[in-house]
């Protein structure tokens, strides 16, 4: 009888159930990974945008125009004759509704009002909530809703 070369279905099997388990593994611990990444492009975009406002204050405080309400979408708002529009900062995790005050942990868009939450925000007078998806003990931001102020001061929950 002639010997055939090659590897029998089992072992076939028992290799790809292996391959399997240690994919699932791997996709499992990139979870926590991604959500740090993505919490930590949420800080720098409003570090961003907090250091642009601070700069435009530090010229002369003014209305930051095309922010109508108290936590608008902060990607409809800019600084008329100015370089700071905020059109390219866009939560990253997913499109929708702007930020408003509360204790949710769904993840929203960006949103300014005055530092005390209301309608008018101005360069020198603003706060920008945003959601974080795991908390960040070196800034003192805790998971969910966040704010960066006037003075480019982080603090949890947003008003």
């Amino acid at each position: 009888m002639k010997k055939q070369k090659g590897f029998t279905l089992i072992e076939l099997l028992v290799v790809i159930a292996v391959i399997g388990m240690l994919a699932s593994i791997i996709l499992v611990s990139l979870g926590p990974a991604r959500a740090r990444a993505r919490d930590a492009r949420r800080i720098s975009d409003v570090r961003q945008m907090s250091l642009a406002l601070e700069t435009e204050a530090a010229d002369n405080g003014e209305a930051i125009t095309g922010c109508v309400g108290d936590q608008v979408d902060a990607d409809t708002c800019n600084m008329v004759g100015t370089a700071v529009v905020f059109t390219n900062f866009q939560d990253p995790s997913t499109p929708g509704t702007p930020c408003v005050a509360g204790a949710s942990t769904d993840t929203c868009q960006y949103s300014i009002a005055t530092d005390a939450g209301g309608v008018g925000a101005r360069t020198d007078d603003y706060q920008i909530c945003f959601v974080l998806e795991q908390a960040n003990g070196a800034l003192g931001l805790s998971l969910g809703k966040n704010q960066i102020s006037d003075g480019l001061n982080f603090s949890s929950g947003c008003e």
